[in-house]
């Protein structure tokens, strides 16, 4: 009795471990689609720059950001180039220099994906680990 006991305890936590497997976000390797296709050039905190296509925030084609108290979206296609500040715990600031001359002075997510094709695989950096993403 004991031993069936313990065998079904065994099976039932083996089925929830294995069901935990997709809870770590989208398959390794793969770009979101979008609808529209944006280029990139994005550029890390160790001074790498790396060409993309099919350029995303979370799968997004607009920078999702904070300004002030308020929550703005802009496209990608308005923006000419955003620089990355200093991280400061789940916050980064950036300052998006959009295609008209303004500057925006913005807050993001310090944990914020972007993702992108380069051609021969696909790429994805935090925002917390990247020093400038330019449009061309």
């Amino acid at each position: 009795m004991k031993r069936g006991l313990v065998y079904l305890l065994l099976t039932v936590v083996a089925i929830f471990c294995m069901g935990m497997g997709g809870l770590g976000g989208p398959p390794e390797g793969t770009v979101p689609e979008t609808e529209v296709r944006i280029q990139a050039d994005i550029k890390d905190r160790d001074g790498v720059t790396t060409s993309l296509n099919q350029f995303s925030m979370d799968g997004k084609t607009y920078l999702d950001a904070r300004r002030g108290q308020g929550k703005l979206t802009i496209p990608f296609q308005h923006i000419d180039i955003i620089t990355f500040g200093e991280t400061k715990g789940d916050e980064v600031k950036v300052d998006a220099k959009l295609k008209s001359g303004a500057v925006m002075e913005l807050t993001i997510h310090a944990r914020a994906q972007f993702y992108g094709s380069t051609g021969f695989g696909a790429f994805q950096i935090k925002s917390r680990h990247v020093d400038s993403i330019d449009f061309p």
